[in-house]
């Protein structure tokens, strides 16, 4: 039948079910932007939302950047996002570099050491007590110091650093009288542009996306993420309304829709990272297969 029509009916099928999945998956997100900029009167007589507004509304996302509670704590996910990506690419980078080498002296145990921590943890109170130890808790830094070593990406990490840098430029760059520390950052570092793109995206969204951290060992005020924010308005019905009446007296306007107000907290919560890929875009296909699985 395919050499008959040039085409079958499976491919038709196929070709029909991703574009209905891709529509289903893509619908939730156009429905939330939509309804961010959509006026109230107009969504309460809506039915199924599919065509933007005529006369859109962007006075909830004017609400959010001039509400101190949203400025802050997204300017405190910029910062958390930002030190954690750089700190976890900078020391797991390190320690898969140098665990790549099987002939010096203790890197297998380290390597089995590191590993191990992937399937056994101390656990929530344990950490709790270490971080309390440590005197982080509540701090700014617990946000970041314990996410300097990620045992995921050091895997990917090593295997690449193992089997898809060449021996040779290695050796011949000994051989010019190069050292491990220039090695590691005028030669393997460029080589590894693709992998580090995946991987930081990973670790940003990751970040981006964390409060639980926050939840279990900061709680404080002046270092909530946005995606805290953002939680409470989805959860707590009177923290929303609280923040919707005080935007509403001090842009004196009538008052915010609470829904409007979250899907437009949503939309903000999902542009950085929209924003970011596109760049990294023609490093991500390579990077997420480069390294994870051995030549």
């Amino acid at each position: 039948m395919k050499q008959r029509l040039g085409f079958n009916f499976f491919d038709v099928f196929v070709y029909v079910f991703c574009i209905l999945f891709a529509l289903i998956c893509f619908y939730p997100i156009w429905y939330v932007l939509v309804v961010s900029i959509m006026p109230y009167e107009e969504y309460i007589q809506s039915n199924l939302i599919l065509l933007p507004p005529l006369n859109p509304d962007f006075q909830h996302y004017q609400a959010i950047f001039s509400s101190s509670i949203f400025t802050k704590s997204i300017f405190m996910s910029f910062a958390t996002t930002i030190l954690r990506t750089a700190l976890t690419l900078t020391v797991t980078s390190m320690m898969a570099y140098a665990a790549s080498k099987p002939h010096i002296w203790g890197m297998k145990t380290m390597n089995f050491l590191a590993v191990f921590t992937m399937f056994f943890g101390g656990g929530l109170i344990p950490t709790y007590f270490l971080f309390k130890s440590l005197g982080i808790l509540k701090t700014f830094w617990v946000l970041i110091l314990p996410f300097g070593f990620s045992v995921g990406q050091y895997v990917i990490m090593r295997n690449f650093f193992s089997y898809s840098i060449p021996r040779e430029l290695e050796e011949a760059a000994a051989i010019d009288g190069a050292n491990d520390v220039s090695i590691f950052l005028k030669i393997v570092l460029p080589l590894a542009k693709p992998m580090f793109a995946a991987q930081g995206l990973f670790i940003a969204v990751n970040a981006w996306n964390d409060y639980n951290t926050y939840l279990m060992y900061c709680q404080n005020d002046k270092y909530q993420p946005f995606v805290w924010v953002l939680r409470r308005l989805l959860t707590e019905s009177a923290f929303t309304n609280q923040v919707a009446n005080q935007m509403s007296g001090a842009m004196d306007v009538p008052n915010i829709p609470a829904l409007s107000l979250r899907m437009a907290t949503i939309i903000c919560a999902m542009l950085p990272i929209m924003a970011v890929y596109p760049f990294l875009q023609k490093h991500f296909a390579k990077g997420i297969l480069i390294g994870a699985v051995k030549e």
